[in-house]
């Protein structure tokens, strides 16, 4: 309230006249002093992997000018590029896509907050998005392959088999274990040495002839029989009673009359019925005429 006085009448100043009162308002314009600052120095949470979130986190900042313009928060911006991650006015942050525990365990974004005078925060914030993968319930910890070495005495299959239960009450637990002996090469080749090893081993005689080996060069009537890597490059062939191997004249001499010995590693397959030749010595075509045989019939070796 402001109020006027005159210098009044004569030199004592008597008579002195004054105005009336009048009030004068005086307005203050808040400046842009203070920059936004965030309640928390950093920011995590964790997502399960796969799922589209409304909101994972929110992060907030303050900001201590006075005036609604400059103390009011108005936008959050993720300042880290290419991530698949949203932040909203209220700072609200969501993915933008379902995240993959495989692709990224854990994302880290930098965030920043702008008061309405478009005043940048003083530090940016660091948020942690980790990402949980999806439980799948079954036992882990184990593996389809077990390499045993004969003679090693008793060897622990599953010694850190799991079951994973996702954190569901379990009634009971089941397991059967079985061997995968059907395949060739699985159930065949269980030699510890390749067969040229075991010839050494076992003093074999040095005239010793291969009558079913890996095709190469001259050495080709096997070409065009199932087959199966063994050690040391072996081959395990499959017969199935359809298809058969003429070994060449010259690869093996064999007189009747004098002891021979033939060595055959084999699984064989269900009983049969039917005569199944392993090795035969016959006469040309059409003469039908066995000089020696070794077969199966049944469940003899005959």
């Amino acid at each position: 309230t402001i109020q006027a006085y005159d210098c009044g009448k004569g030199p004592d100043g008597a008579n002195v006249k004054k105005s009336h009162k009048a009030t004068v308002h005086i307005q203050v314009n808040d400046v842009n002093e203070y920059a936004p600052v965030f309640k928390e120095k950093s920011y995590k949470a964790t997502v399960v992997e796969g799922k589209q979130y409304d909101s994972i986190l929110r992060v907030e900042a303050v900001d201590a000018d006075c005036s609604p313009q400059f103390s009011q928060i108005c936008s959050y911006e993720i300042v880290t590029p290419d991530v698949p991650f949203a932040i909203d006015k209220d700072g609200y942050i969501k993915n933008t896509e379902k995240l993959n525990y495989g692709k990224e365990h854990q994302y880290k974004l930098t965030v920043t907050a702008y008061d309405c005078g478009k005043r940048r925060a003083a530090e940016d914030v660091l948020v942690k998005v980790s990402i949980k993968p999806t439980c799948t319930p079954g036992w882990q910890g184990w593996n389809n392959r077990i390499e045993y070495e004969p003679g090693t005495g008793t060897l622990a299959l599953f010694p850190n088999v799991h079951l994973e239960t996702c954190d569901e009450s379990v009634a009971s637990v089941q397991a059967t274990v079985e061997l995968e002996t059907g395949h060739i090469g699985k159930g065949c080749d269980r030699d510890t040495y390749s067969e040229k090893s075991l010839h050494q081993l076992c003093g074999a005689a040095s005239g010793t002839a291969e009558l079913l080996p890996s095709p190469s060069g001259s050495l080709n009537w096997t070409v065009g029989l199932p087959t199966d890597n063994g050690h040391d490059s072996d081959q395990v062939f499959e017969f199935n009673g359809t298809q058969a191997v003429r070994v060449p004249d010259g690869v093996v001499s064999v007189n009747p009359k004098e002891p021979f010995t033939i060595s055959v590693w084999m699984r064989h397959g269900p009983f049969g019925r039917k005569k199944e030749t392993i090795l035969c010595s016959s006469d040309k075509t059409d003469m039908n005429r066995h000089h020696y045989s070794l077969y199966v019939h049944g469940c003899r070796l005959v």
